[in-house]
């Protein structure tokens, strides 16, 4: 299905979010809306560069949704990953109360002008609308299908408080949204994987990977998070990924290198999760110790290593 015009909506799946509220006055009364937006990064890209317009908010009941302007905000998702989010509202003064749920308006349509005008620079998103740089230095207009608001249906809502905040972060794990179909270039398509939640309930992974394992010859390694299954079945499917994550070369102390990882924004108080280190995305290796399956805490880091 193809998408005409320059705006696209997505409908973030929020999931077991909840808040309080209470009181009431004469005026309608209202709370705070946070949103931020973090990213599980891809490999060998040196920029994703999302152009956000608006975030449209249903509330319970009859009435219509309503926009929430945003300054045109471009954000390069390389640059918030782990526990790292870009903020797209902050405070943002709302009706308070039940909403069914959020979408965020952003600019990427098929044959579009993403990457039109890109400076170049490695760390700066100029171009216009939505796009990614490759390592090559190809740049690839993104493209989200209409189709996608009907398949990101939501499974839940949530509240904003009276005279209080709601703090939430719509983590996009970019890694398992992207294919590029032959004859479109240079569009690819987006089928956005998101979750929203709530900032008080959710925790992250990190942990160190050897470099047998990381800097093997031709690996892509990354970490990958099971809900609650089993990565060795032979049945796992994109379904069962709670979240996913590079892993990238860092500097020691005593001048080797090292390699490691960090999830951010996995909900606390789930079933437990179970980690397992990949190369090609189909060949798991278990962490050491037999950590699987692990819990999260909300507010706290976890850490796993495979060495």
């Amino acid at each position: 299905m193809t998408v005409r015009g320059k705006q696209v909506l997505i409908m973030l799946a929020t999931a077991g979010l909840a808040g309080c509220g209470g009181g009431s006055s004469q005026q309608e009364p209202t709370g705070y809306l946070s949103l931020g937006v973090s990213d599980a990064p891809l490999h060998s890209t040196q920029k994703v560069c999302i152009t956000f317009d608006d975030v449209e908010l249903k509330r319970a009941g009859d009435g219509p949704p309503f926009l929430v302007d945003l300054p045109q905000t471009k954000v390069n998702l390389l640059d918030f990953q782990g526990m790292n989010a870009a903020p797209l509202l902050f405070n943002e003064e709302v009706p308070a109360g039940e909403y069914l749920w959020m979408r965020l308006v952003i600019d990427a349509s098929q044959g579009g002008i993403g990457g039109q005008g890109d400076s170049g620079d490695p760390n700066v998103c100029d171009g216009a609308a939505s796009y990614f740089v490759m390592d090559d230095e190809n740049t690839y207009n993104i493209v989200v299908p209409s189709g996608d608001q009907n398949g990101l249906k939501m499974i839940g809502g949530f509240t904003v408080p009276v005279n209080a905040s709601a703090d939430f972060t719509a983590e996009w794990d970019m890694m398992q949204s992207m294919t590029e179909p032959p004859g479109l270039s240079p569009d690819v398509i987006v089928r956005p994987v998101i979750k929203l939640v709530n900032n008080a309930e959710v925790g992250a992974l990190s942990g160190r990977v050897s470099a047998d394992l990381a800097a093997a010859e031709g690996c892509e390694p990354a970490v990958f998070v099971f809900d609650n299954t089993d990565p060795d079945q032979s049945d796992v499917g994109v379904s069962d990924i709670a979240a996913t994550g590079i892993v990238s070369s860092v500097d020691n102390a005593d001048g080797t290198t090292g390699y490691e990882y960090e999830i951010g924004f996995l909900l606390a108080g789930q079933d437990s999760y179970e980690a397992a280190f990949t190369c090609d995305g189909m060949n798991f290796v278990e962490p050491d110790e037999g950590m699987n399956p692990f819990d999260i805490v909300a507010g706290e880091m976890t850490v796993i290593d495979f060495l």
